[in-house]
């Protein structure tokens, strides 16, 4: 279906899409990191497969790198397999991260692979938010569009590891978070998917333990920039 407003436009899971890939049936792998573009893209993904009677399943994997992740993924899942309840989900999957990060996407995605007829890989990266909108953190804010960013990771990395056929499918990579604002908006998410979300990724130390938002990290400010405010929590 495609989903457009002023900031861009999504065809996602576009019949060319569905057509390139190796099979019409099997798991999708959804990259869960319980951001506000993950969980929507995990909600979307959701209603296409319900809507368009598709024959996929879903399984959601987190990587913990902060204490709260895990939790605030699984209360996505849960409002997302509440909605859409003909679709069925996979056990969650999470692990610890840390670096080399593509290190740890080769094993998940290997991992995946031997235990679910993965169909296709994919994951909430958009476009970073323009220079002049980040005050504190320009200098992430650039390299976070660049190739060696882990979040970057794509079907370079999947067949770098031996995995053929499977893509890693990108569907907001040519919008930015404002378009994943207007569409919460238009799917009357606001109220229901969207506090659920975490962006922070602040210490311990400036976030009371996780329990507020930092404000000043680069997520932090990117999601206000977008969305005019800050995680409901830390």
């Amino acid at each position: 279906m495609i989903y457009a407003n002023e900031y861009g436009t999504v065809d996602l899971l576009s019949e060319q899409f569905l057509q390139s890939l190796k099979s019409d049936k099997g798991t999708i792998g959804v990259k869960l990191s319980g951001g506000a573009d993950t969980a929507l893209l995990l909600h979307l993904l959701a209603k296409e497969i319900s809507e368009r009677n598709l024959n996929f399943s879903i399984v959601p994997y987190t990587f913990n790198d902060k204490p709260d992740r895990f939790i605030v993924a699984q209360n996505i899942i849960h409002e997302v397999a509440k909605t859409f309840p003909k679709v069925k989900f996979e056990k969650h999957q999470y692990d610890e991260i840390s670096p080399p990060y593509r290190k740890v996407f080769d094993k998940w995605a290997l991992k995946l692979t031997r235990q679910y007829d993965i169909v296709f890989f994919t994951n909430g990266v958009n476009l970073p938010a323009p220079e002049e909108a980040i005050t504190i953190n320009k200098e992430l804010a650039k390299f976070v569009g660049t190739r060696e960013a882990p979040r970057n990771y794509d079907t370079q990395d999947l067949e770098r590891i031996g995995i053929q056929d499977v893509p890693e499918y990108s569907p907001f990579k040519d919008v930015d978070k404002r378009f994943t604002a207007q569409l919460y908006e238009d799917e009357f998410l606001l109220e229901t998917l969207f506090p659920l979300t975490r962006s922070c990724l602040g210490s311990a130390e400036v976030t009371d333990y996780h329990e507020k938002p930092c404000k000043i990290c680069y997520w932090c400010e990117e999601k206000y920039w977008a969305f005019g405010q800050y995680d409901a929590v830390g």
